[in-house]
This record gives C-alpha cells, structure tokens and sequence, in this order.
C-alpha cells in the first residue's frame, strides 16, 4: 500500500497538471463564454487584463503551482475527492489516513462564496481576476474522469497504449482530447460541434441551478464508468471511443457550468 502511495503521488504531480489538456481546457472556457450573458461578459472583460476569458484556462497549470496561487500548491487543488456515497469528502484521500490541504471543490466555493451577491466589487482586481483563473480551470478540472478522486479506491494505474509504452490512467484521461480522443478538432471546433444541438432546456438540466456538491455527486457517480473503459491491459481503438463520449459529455458539462456560476456572481 505505501509503495502503491508513493507512486500514485509522484504520478500525479507530474500528470495532475495537464488535466484535459490545454485543447481540452480551453474547449470548455470557449463553451463557457458562448453561455455568458452580455451583463456578465461585459463585468468580466473589466479584471481581464485585454485577454479572453479563455487565455486563463489552463493558467493555474503553469503559474498556479509557480506562484503558489491555490489552497496548497499541491496536485490535490485540481481534484474533488469524494466518499462511497458518492458524496464530496473534502480533505480525504484513499484509506491511508493521508490529508490534503485544498482541492479544486474547496477553491471553487471559496472563489463563488467571495465573489457572488457584488462581493467581487469589494475585492482587489487582482484577486478578482485570480478567481476568475480559479473557476475558468478547476470547474473543468473536476469534469476530468481522472480527477474525481474516490476515497475507497486506487484511482491509478499503468495501462498498456501500444508499442511497449505505458502511462497511467490519469495521464490517459488528461489527453483524451487530444492524444487519446477520436476527435482533430481545434478548441473553436470542439465548442461548435458538441454544443450545437443543445436546446436551452438541455442547457438549464445541466447548469442544476449552480449546484456545485450536486455537480461533484454526478460525476462521481457517472464517471466510475472510466475505470472500465482505461483497464490496466492494452487501450484499443474502442477504449478510445468510448473514452472520447464521455469526455465529450463531461467537457461540455464543465463549460455549461463555469458559465452558470460567472452568470450568477457577474451577471
């Protein structure tokens, strides 16, 4: 068990920061930004810095853990850990006993709970647009099958992709888009094709009000299903499919949402 820790951690802080990819995160902010209301683009562009809101998707990837700009500076602040229920369990990990300072439900709530009901106006621009890097990344990041991570299991492992090579699931799951997916589509491509027959009803089911833990208990209980899909054997052309559908669902779902929540705070 500690060897399989030891490997799991060192893993994932190589891997945790690439989650979805950059084609995967900035696909999401594009959807995210087709469902801002005028009121809510217009209050955001101020705490932009002349940049979309899109140029902050992967952000927290590359100056998050530089600048030490999450709840811990540790892989944990891209993931939402969840119990057997299904339920979000802040700051539990396995059943080793480990606990994590932050993960990416904590910063989301805590970026909506500073921000929502005019807060952010309260707030220095700076703090403003660093919670907008927060939100633009981590409500995809808990979309990503690889970083809901279920407390009473191993959510790690190598898997065979061909040609001598292995990677860990987790670094299968974060470029799906991309390497792994069945899809060549740029982010512009992926936010037209997967949301052009949504109806604003579709869209409503999915935002679920802005419910944040309902958000963390859906995909927990929906993307255990990837844990059969990316076995510790050899990934084939129909793993990849399959994977690439619920990617496809979960990246729309994370977009559909970031929107929900800068709607209400912005808009």
């Amino acid at each position: 068990m500690k060897r399989f820790l030891i490997i799991l951690l060192m893993s994932l802080v190589a891997t945790a920061s690439y989650s979805w990819d950059k084609r995967g995160h900035d696909a999401s902010t594009m959807i995210a930004e087709k469902y801002l209301t005028k009121k809510a683009r217009k209050n955001i562009s101020k705490y932009l810095e002349g940049h979309t809101l899109t140029w902050y998707a992967s952000y927290m990837d590359y100056m998050g853990y530089h600048y030490k700009l999450g709840l811990s500076n540790e892989w944990f602040d891209h993931c939402s850990p969840v119990n057997r229920k299904m339920e979000y369990s802040n700051g539990d990990y396995d059943d080793s006993g480990i606990s994590q300072k932050g993960d990416a439900v904590m910063c989301i709530r805590k970026a909506v709970d500073e921000m929502k009901d005019g807060g952010y106006r309260n707030l220095p621009d700076s703090t403003v647009t660093l919670y907008l890097a927060w939100l633009a990344h981590f409500v995809p990041d808990i979309h990503c099958p690889s970083h809901v991570i279920y407390n009473f299991r191993p959510t790690n492992y190598w898997v065979n992709v061909g040609g001598g090579e292995k990677v860990l699931f987790h670094g299968i799951w974060d470029h799906v888009p991309d390497r792994y997916g069945i899809h060549d589509w740029s982010p512009g491509e992926y936010c037209d094709h997967l949301t052009r027959n949504l109806s604003r009803k579709e869209v409503k089911a999915i935002a679920m009000d802005g419910d944040v833990l309902g958000w963390v208990h859906q995909n927990a209980v929906e993307c255990l299903v990837a844990y059969d899909i990316v076995r510790p054997d050899t990934l084939t052309d129909v793993d990849c499919y399959n994977a690439t559908v619920l990617a496809d669902r979960q990246l729309v779902r994370g977009g559909i949402r970031l929107a929900c929540l800068l709607n209400m705070i912005f808009g």
